[in-house]
């Protein structure tokens, strides 16, 4: 293999294997993710918007592998490469093994796909890998919504639900101020604590009894919820990656990396004799 052509290869393998490392230490924090949601904190936010830039750039990164490596085989390297890395930023563990063996298969058949397209094509286009994009794009979101559903799951299973402190402080203030209303002015100030000491242990446990039955269907519902979210996100900027692989091409083309070839094919066709 020519040097310049090692180093190109060696250069998008690193980017792809930078991404898929990224994106599993991205899966890994997923995993605690629930602990974020109640109470909120915008921590939640910002987890969700580092987990959209990575998509983006594991797909730039694949795309650009799957469009500029061949035999296939060479594609299909980098891929392994991009799972071994993503567990190493997740952490070996038989479900991690599981959905990165499924996301290299994907990205596996990913490359076959935009390679399959540009032989059907005269001139080369980035426009090519918009359609299989979405495939990885989809498969991506898939894993990382069951690191979090597993992740939440194993939470609720060893833990329990419990609604946090700061929600029924504020129930047992409504409701204490709302009893203390029918109780005359003067003995007003000096009732209400007592109430709210009462409240306090009673409405807890009855209020965690009454969710307990539904627990179970928690993670999936909350998942989901997170998924239609995520898919919309995804959907409505699933030009970008399109957009920044052209450039990234454009600008391997302009630094000599990569260069514009014409190649010659036989083509068999029915003619009359």
């Amino acid at each position: 293999m020519p040097a310049r052509r090692l180093v190109t290869v060696m250069l998008l393998t690193a980017l792809l294997a930078g991404a898929g490392y990224y994106f599993g230490t991205l899966c890994d924090g997923m995993q605690r993710a629930h602990l974020l949601l109640l109470p909120f904190s915008r921590d939640v936010l910002v987890l969700l918007l580092w987990l959209l830039l990575s998509l983006g750039l594991l797909t730039v990164a694949a795309g650009a592998v799957a469009s500029l490596f061949r035999p296939l085989p060479l594609a299909f390297a980098a891929f392994l490469l991009c799972g071994a890395a993503m567990l190493l930023g997740w952490g070996i563990d038989v479900h991690s093994a599981l959905l990165t063996l499924v996301l290299v298969l994907v990205g596996m058949l990913y490359a076959c796909w935009v390679q399959a397209e540009l032989r059907k094509r005269v001139e080369f286009s980035a426009g090519v890998v918009a359609e299989p994009q979405r495939l990885l794009l989809l498969a991506l979101l898939v894993v990382a919504l069951v690191s979090f559903y597993l992740g939440y799951r194993e939470y609720l299973e060893v833990r329990g639900f419990a609604i946090p402190e700061v929600y029924l402080s504020r129930l047992e203030d409504q409701i204490s101020e709302r009893v203390a209303l029918v109780i005359p002015e003067i003995l007003r100030a000096s009732m209400r604590g007592v109430i709210r000491e009462q409240l306090q242990g009673v409405l807890s446990e009855q209020v965690n009894l009454a969710i307990r039955p539904m627990t179970r269907y928690m993670p999936g519902a909350v998942t989901l919820l997170l998924g239609v979210l995520l898919l919309t996100v995804t959907y409505l900027f699933s030009w970008l990656p399109v957009v920044v692989l052209w450039l990234l091409l454009f600008g391997l083309r302009l630094s000599g990396l990569v260069r514009t070839t014409t190649e010659t094919l036989e083509v068999k066709r029915l003619a009359i004799v």
